[in-house]
């Protein structure tokens, strides 16, 4: 049976002394929000609001592994308490070279620990084993904490709706819809102990999917 959406999401009590603290999400156009229907559904603005934190968006649409690297000035320069690390997306769309990424995703990492901040590498929204385990890889030697999204991506129901209405504009399927980003939130909350982890229930009628996959990130 196939999955077909997230049951409760709710952090619990702030064990981590992230309350009141600066909150970086670094990464594409799903941290930047495509395509939830309101700003404060987008699983940034869902992690902070939950984690009680102050947000800084450092994000744009279409970035790769090598923009992220450009950022981190930037991202240290908030000193943040927490940072979601979003990227990958596009470098296994547009097909980056496995080794390049490697290099990127490590400066990254590597960058963003060394001013002792909590770290989250979230995996690829589009499949990819083998970048999902280059991000895995360099989040652990780093002491970051690796969030598979493995299997959201073949959830019909955490994509948006293809032409439908966000608050950027019209929606594509690729992106998270409400529920693909509130998936996130919950599995991001769930690794620092701060929710429990996204449910996939099924639905044995559920239909199956008929819309176009695009590879591709707009």
């Amino acid at each position: 049976m196939a999955p077909s959406e997230v049951l409760g999401v709710h952090a619990g009590a702030d064990g981590h002394g992230l309350q009141g603290k600066v909150y970086v999400a670094l990464g594409d156009s799903i941290s930047a929000g495509r395509y939830a229907t309101a700003q404060d559904d987008t699983f940034p603005y869902v992690i902070a609001d939950k984690l009680g934190m102050n947000l800084d968006l450092v994000a744009r649409s279409g970035t790769k592994a090598a923009w992220g690297v450009a950022q981190l000035a930037a991202v240290n320069a908030a000193r943040p308490a927490l940072v979601t690390i979003e990227l990958g997306t596009n470098d296994v769309g547009f097909s980056t070279p496995a080794d390049a990424f490697a290099s990127q995703y490590e400066a990254i990492v590597g960058g963003v620990t060394a001013s002792g901040v909590r770290v989250i590498c979230i995996s690829s929204w589009l499949p990819s084993p083998q970048f999902d385990a280059i991000m895995e890889a360099a989040c652990d030697r780093h002491g970051g904490i690796f969030v598979s999204l493995e299997g959201f991506y073949a959830v019909n129901a955490f994509h948006a709706a293809d032409g439908g209405s966000s608050y950027l504009g019209r929606a594509d399927w690729f992106h998270p819809g409400d529920q693909g980003h509130a998936a996130i939130a919950a599995a991001v909350l769930s690794a620092l102990g701060a929710g429990p982890a996204p449910v996939l229930a099924p639905i044995p009628s559920a239909p199956p999917v008929t819309d176009v996959i695009r590879t591709h990130p707009h």
